[in-house]
């Protein structure tokens, strides 16, 4: 069992951008793009960029703090 904090989309996360290391191909993924639960080096074992090679580097975005008083 892992812990929300493993998870890639944890509690939180907005987006993540997903950018191969090769040939700089960058996409942006939301948490309906990706299954429940996965873990971010979970993902990043099983991406592949469309060049051929997979390893990418993972940015992940949180939501930005209401600026409200």
């Amino acid at each position: 069992m892992t812990s929300t904090i493993d998870e890639l989309f944890s509690p939180g996360i907005t987006h993540i951008e997903v950018r191969c290391w090769e040939c700089g191909h960058t996409v942006t993924r939301r948490p309906g793009d990706v299954p429940d639960g996965i873990t971010q080096h979970g993902f990043e074992r099983r991406s592949v960029c469309k060049c051929g090679t997979g390893w990418p580097q993972v940015t992940r975005y949180p939501r930005k703090a209401s600026t409200s008083m």
